[in-house]
């Protein structure tokens, strides 16, 4: 199968070191989410483990805060939770998700592209094929990652049995299993946002209100059929969308013909800032996040391989350019 496409896989496959990863503080500012009075989760990423995630927790809106220790990892870290499609034991998915590349892995579920999209989803039997079914049958609830220091993000975990893991092969943590338990309240406490995103096959897009530069609260919804995330860039000042598929063509590229990447216009290496990266949602999941935004084009793709020919959802056109105003 086509493994899960991680934040440290997205940053290397992106050719992002660690001086430009650090030139941008991504740090959150304070959210004021702690006032909503919601149940907290207070998790450390260590060099090789995540603490704080208890055996089991009551179902319900979490308020999630990861802290990465100093040393960690040169990329920060992270933390994703995600639940095993039923009749799937939490370590069967583990196993799975961990094992070698099977190509010959193709997904069958159907997706449905939301109206206004472009693109649609590539069939079963076209391509490379994508991952097996249990990836999109499983549900994810959504993480926060950090660079260095800390973030926060709320979110909903159901009952059942989950995962909380960093969405990696190569990383050091290992996966952790919990159980959620209880019911879902009925009356859930909804964070007020500044502007929220919608992420669908194949679009990102502002659905409403409006990014500005300094700290707000995002709201970030998966509406469409597949899983998806968002890795957030600032990118060079006008920076359009025909330049960001100019790049992804490029790098498409070098990695059919097994060469080094040939910029024509944008570097990654030298014009592109990580912002953040928001673990995968499933369909109709929702979360929250704060991030402190610089005035300027922000670039916002998709990664998460495609469930009928594995491709990363950008390459079909998931990705969107937006301008920051001061």
């Amino acid at each position: 199968m086509r493994r899960l496409v991680s934040v440290i896989t997205l940053l290397l496959t992106l050719n992002l070191g660690a001086p430009m990863v650090t030139a941008q503080d991504a740090t959150p500012a304070a959210s004021g989410f702690g006032d909503l009075g919601l149940p907290a989760l207070d998790i450390t990423v260590t060099a090789d483990a995540y603490e704080g995630i208890p055996e089991s927790l009551e179902a319900g809106r979490y308020l999630v805060t990861v802290a990465v220790e100093e040393g960690a990892s040169e990329f920060g870290g992270g933390i994703a939770f995600v639940q095993p499609p039923d009749g799937m034991t939490a370590d069967d998915f583990v196993a799975a998700s961990l094992a070698p590349p099977d190509e010959s892995g193709v997904g069958t579920v159907a997706a449905t592209p939301i109206e206004g999209a472009e693109a649609s989803p590539a069939s079963a039997d076209e391509g490379m094929g994508g991952p097996p079914d249990f990836v999109f049958d499983a549900t994810y609830a959504g993480g926060t990652y950090s660079f260095a220091g800390s973030s926060e993000v709320i979110l909903d975990l159901t009952p059942g049995e989950w995962i909380g893991w960093a969405d990696d092969s190569e990383a050091p943590q290992a996966p952790v299993v919990f159980e959620v338990t209880g019911e879902m309240p009925a009356d859930l406490t909804e964070p007020e946002s500044a502007a929220t995103i919608i992420m669908g096959e194949y679009v990102i897009e502002v659905a409403e209100g409006e990014l500005t530069s300094g700290s707000q609260v995002i709201r970030i919804d998966n509406i469409g059929a597949q899983p998806h995330f968002i890795g957030w860039f600032q990118l060079p000042d006008g920076t359009t969308e025909e330049q960001i598929q100019v790049v992804l063509d490029e790098e498409q590229q070098a990695e059919m013909t097994g060469t080094p990447a040939v910029y024509s216009d944008i570097n990654p290496d030298e014009d592109v800032m990580p912002v953040t990266f928001t673990a995968t949602q499933s369909t109709n999941t929702s979360i929250w996040i704060t991030l402190d935004l610089e005035a300027g084009t922000h670039g916002l793709l998709c990664f998460f391989p495609d469930l009928g020919d594995g491709m990363p959802h950008a390459y079909h056109g998931m990705y969107t350019a937006i301008e920051i105003a001061e």
